[in-house]
């Protein structure tokens, strides 16, 4: 039991490396398949560049919104007029509208990295399913078997010859 186990780990092996090798003779797929790594990481790159400079904005604007309550406290504290405290109010409000429009754009490339990663796999799945076509054309080709034939002529009329070709040909 555990050489059937060994020689189907083998097998397993030498298809795989045979898929493999097939992958790495053909330049197209190997051409096309680094374009695509390449430009999904560089979307990605410009993605992540993007959602750190999204989320260092974020950190701004939530220390501004900060130092805005701690500003509106400190005038209510102090019993400032009614114009500062509306004056903080509507800047308190505007830096709101501008976190919610940045959680926007972040939630926006984040779709889109979703989608760049759910297109990588769709392409890996396809790749794999391609493997798998070539490696059953190849094991069809194997079993396909040529047989070879010969017929002497000074043994056998040309009628005879005919025949057994037909016959050949029907049997098969």
């Amino acid at each position: 039991m555990g050489d059937s186990s060994r020689s189907i780990d083998l097998e397993k092996l030498v298809s795989y490396s045979d898929d493999l090798a097939q992958v790495l003779r053909d330049d197209k797929d190997v051409a096309a398949l680094a374009q695509c790594l390449r430009h999904s990481d560089a979307l990605r790159y410009s993605y992540d560049a993007d959602l750190a400079g999204l989320r260092s904005s974020i950190l701004e604007y939530e220390e501004k919104i900060d130092a805005c309550k701690k500003k509106t406290e400190a005038v209510r504290s102090e019993v400032a007029g009614d114009v500062d405290i509306d004056q903080l109010q509507k800047e308190l409000q505007e830096e709101l509208e501008k976190e919610r429009l940045l959680m926007e754009d972040l939630r926006i490339v984040a779709n889109e990295i979703n989608e760049l990663d759910l297109q990588r796999i769709s392409i890996e799945e396809r790749n794999q399913v391609l493997k798998k076509l070539e490696q059953n054309e190849r094991k069809e080709q194997e079993k396909r078997v040529v047989d070879e034939f010969e017929f002497d002529s000074t043994k056998m009329t040309t009628f005879d010859t005919c025949t057994n070709i037909w016959r050949m040909i029907s049997n098969s």
